[in-house]
C-alpha cells in the first residue's frame, strides 16, 4: 500500500542501527580535504553536507571543528554559507549546535551570513526544546500551542525543518500515543518516534520488535551507548556490570542479562534520588495521605518528585512493566524461571539507555 511506503521502514532501520550506507569513496575525500589547506577544509565541508546521509558519524565531528574560531575565516564563512542555504539536509541538533557557534563568531562577516537565522528561531526552537523534554509531563497540549503561535515566524526562517518540527510535535497529543508500547523511547529523535508510532497505529507492531531487537545488538549502537555511559557520572561507575549484561544480551543468555538490567535499573533510579536530595529512608507523604519512609524503588518513583524528574512515560513503564510482582519481583526472587526471552532482555536494555537521557 502507498500509505506503508510513506513510513520508510528502511530509513527507519537505518537510522534506528546506523546513519546510512557508507559512501567510502567520498568518505575518504572528505578525511583527506579536512587535512589539508583552508580551500580543502572548506571543500570538505561542502562535501559533508552534499552527501551527509552517506557518511559516518565522524562527519559530525569535522563540521564542529570547521567552524572553531581556531579555523581560517575562510573556513568558517564556507560552514556559515551552507547553514544559510533554504534546504540544509543534517539532523536538527547538528544544525543548531553548528548555528549556535557561527553566531558567536569572532569574524561579523560570518555573523552577518546566520544573523537572520539565529535571530528568527533562537527563542522558539529554545521554547520548543524545553518542552520536549517536558512533553512527558503532561504538556503536550502546549506544545502544540507554541508551535501554532510561532508557525509563521519559524516558516519564514527555515521553513522545511520548521514545518516538520509541526508536524512531527502534533502527535503527540493523540490519545492513543499515551497507550503506544514503546513511548518511553525518549531518547529517539522525534521524528523516528512518530515513525514507530505510525507504524503502531497501522498494525505493524512486530515490525517495531524486530527493528528495536537488532538494534539492541548493533555494534555500532552499542559502541555509541557506551561512550554515552562513559560521559555520564551516574552511569560510569555501573559501565563494566552493564557491558557484561548486554555481552550476555548479545550471546543469547538471556537468563544472565535480565537480572543484571534489572538490578542496574533500581541503582541508577537510587542513585539519581540521592543527587537529587531523595535518599533511601526520607519520609513522604504518598497521595492517600498516609506517611512512609521510602525504603523501596516503587514509592520513590511513584510518590517522589522523581516521577516528574524522570518524566512521565518512563517512570509508568517502570511502574507498570519493570517493577511488578510477575517481572521483577518473581525473577530477581527467584520465583520465575520463564523469563529469560530475548524481548525481555531488550527492552530492559533500551529502558537503561532512556534512563541514561531522563537521569543526566
Amino acid at each position: 500500500m502507498e500509505t506503508e511506503k510513506t513510513i520508510n521502514e528502511a530509513s527507519l532501520e537505518r537510522f534506528l542501527i546506523r546513519k546510512g550506507e557508507v559512501n567510502n569513496a567520498s568518505w575518504k575525500q572528505i578525511l583527506d580535504h579536512s587535512k589539508g589547506t583552508n580551500s580543502d577544509k572548506a571543500l570538505a565541508c561542502k562535501l559533508i553536507f552534499q552527501n551527509y546521509r552517506s557518511v559516518p558519524p565522524e562527519a559530525d565531528e569535522i563540521l564542529k571543528e570547521l567552524v572553531t574560531p581556531t579555523q581560517h575565516e575562510d573556513v568558517r564563512k564556507t560552514v556559515a554559507s551552507e547553514m544559510a542555504k533554504e534546504t540544509v539536509e543534517i539532523p536538527a541538533g547538528l544544525y543548531f549546535d553548528l548555528l549556535g557557534v557561527l553566531a558567536k563568531d569572532p569574524s561579523q562577516e560570518v555573523r552577518d551570513i546566520v544573523e537572520s537565522k539565529f535571530k528568527l528561531i533562537t527563542e522558539p526552537i529554545a521554547k520548543f526544546a524545553k518542552l520536549w523534554q517536558e512533553y512527558q509531563t503532561n504538556l503536550v497540549s502546549k506544545m502544540t500551542d507554541f508551535v501554532v503561535q510561532y508557525q509563521e515566524a519559524i516558516n519564514k526562517s527555515v521553513s522545511r525543518l520548521a514545518k516538520a518540527l509541526y508536524e512531527l510535535s502534533k502527535f503527540l497529543e493523540e490519545p492513543e500515543f499515551k497507550d503506544f508500547e514503546y513511548n518511553w523511547l525518549i531518547f529517539l529523535p522525534i521524528d523516528v518516534m512518530r515513525q514507530l508510532y505510525e507504524m503502531h497505529k497501522m498494525g505493524k507492531d512486530n515490525k517495531i520488535k524486530q527493528l528495536l531487537l537488532q538494534a539492541s545488538k548493533d555494534k555500532e549502537y552499542l559502541g555509541k551507548f557506551n561512550e554515552e555511559m562513559n560521559a555520564s557520572s551516574l552511569f560510569k561507575p555501573r559501565i563494566a556490570i552493564i557491558q557484561d549484561a548486554i555481552n550476555a544480551h548479545k550471546a543469547g543468555k538471556y537468563s544472565l542479562s535480565i537480572p543484571v538490567f534489572l538490578a542496574q535499573i533500581e541503582g541508577v533510579l537510587w542513585d539519581y534520588a540521592e543527587k537529587q536530595s531523595i535518599a533511601a529512608g526520607t519520609e513522604i507523604t504518598e497521595k492517600s495521605g498516609k506517611k512512609i519512609k521510602v525504603t523501596s524503588a516503587k514509592p520513590l518513583v511513584k510518590d517522589t518528585r522523581l516521577r516528574d524528574l524522570i518524566s512521565e512515560n518512563v517512570a509508568t513503564y517502570f511502574l507498570e512493566r519493570v517493577y511488578t510482582k510477575d517481572f521483577r519481583h518473581s525473577v530477581l526472587h527467584g520465583r520465575n524461571v520463564d523469563y529469560n526471552k530475548e524481548e525481555n532482555s531488550m527492552k530492559l536494555l533500551l529502558f537503561i539507555r532512556a534512563l541514561l537521557d531522563a537521569c543526566d
